[in-house]
């Protein structure tokens, strides 16, 4: 099931390319990149309409020593979850380029997984991602 981008509001948008640029930057600081992990990056840049001039912001020479919340931590979790599922396709190297970022910021890996379940059958389950992002928060906020 594909997700209607268009459904999505402004907010929910910026959130979303916030979460992209964060895991961008993360990965570019990193140095080398393999071809999947920048293919995966590039496909949601597109998903996102990311545009050039927004690309331009990139400040390659900003570390990942900043410090996330807790609270902006599970954002951008959350969104890249919700990144992977938004064309409907669900991809291995998707899952292994959000599991190594939520490693890297402090969450164990089976979040990931559990998190997509989560997003794919919240629907069919009668909730609406708000109610999925606010239980994901109080489950992370109290113990994985």
């Amino acid at each position: 099931m594909k997700i209607d981008y268009s459904k999505l509001n402004e907010e929910e948008i910026a959130s979303m390319k916030e979460s992209f640029f964060h895991i961008y930057h993360s990965f570019l600081n990193e140095g080398y990149l393999s071809k999947d992990f920048v293919g995966c990056l590039f496909k949601w840049g597109v998903q996102l309409h990311v545009t050039e001039d927004e690309l331009e912001f990139i400040d390659p020479s900003k570390t990942d020593d900043e410090i996330i919340t807790k609270e902006n931590a599970i954002e951008h979790l959350f969104n890249l979850v919700f990144m992977i599922y938004l064309d409907g396709v669900v991809e291995d190297i998707e899952l292994e380029v959000v599991t190594k970022y939520a490693e890297k910021i402090g969450f164990q890996s089976h979040v990931v997984n559990d998190l997509l379940k989560t997003i794919v059958t919240a629907p069919y389950d009668g909730f609406d991602f708000k109610h999925v992002k606010e239980h994901l928060r109080e489950f992370l906020e109290y113990g994985q």
